[in-house]
């Protein structure tokens, strides 16, 4: 199993869009099965003045329901923790066969260019991805 969209070479990938709005949206966050390591996501802008943030908020919305959903496709959502410099830890879990998700909101202060480093045990990945101004259109 394997998302069908998301930016990112593995084995995290930045999925929930295809395109991204800068007024915020739902951002699904997944980590393939195969690694059960910590993970450690830290947002960053590419060009620019360095100025603008990439927030990313957990979901008040996940419910035993959407976790059901999930796990009914091969995914498990896991919690993050909050770090203070704006980016989400992950800790290990037991081997699997099912993808770890998080779902939550992605939103900026501006529109650009930015990124997330995702560190693993013995990798780093970097995700790219452009924001678009304004929120995102209806449907």
């Amino acid at each position: 199993m394997s998302p069908n969209y998301g930016a990112g070479s593995g084995p995290a990938y930045l999925s929930g869009q295809n395109s991204w709005y800068s007024g915020g949206q739902a951002a699904f966050l997944m980590v393939d099965s195969r690694y059960s390591g910590p993970l450690l996501v830290r947002p960053f802008q590419l060009r620019g003045d360095g100025k603008s943030t990439v927030t990313l908020a957990g979901s008040p919305t996940v419910n035993a329901n959407a976790a059901d959903k999930e796990r009914s496709h091969g995914v498990a959502l896991v919690p993050a923790v909050h770090t203070t410099e704006g980016g989400l830890y992950f800790g290990a879990v037991a081997p699997s066969s099912f993808w770890r998700g998080w779902l939550g909101q992605l939103s900026t202060d501006n529109p650009g260019c930015f990124g997330f480093q995702v560190d693993g045990d013995v990798f780093t990945e970097f995700i790219v991805f452009e924001v678009n101004p304004g929120n995102a259109p209806p449907g």
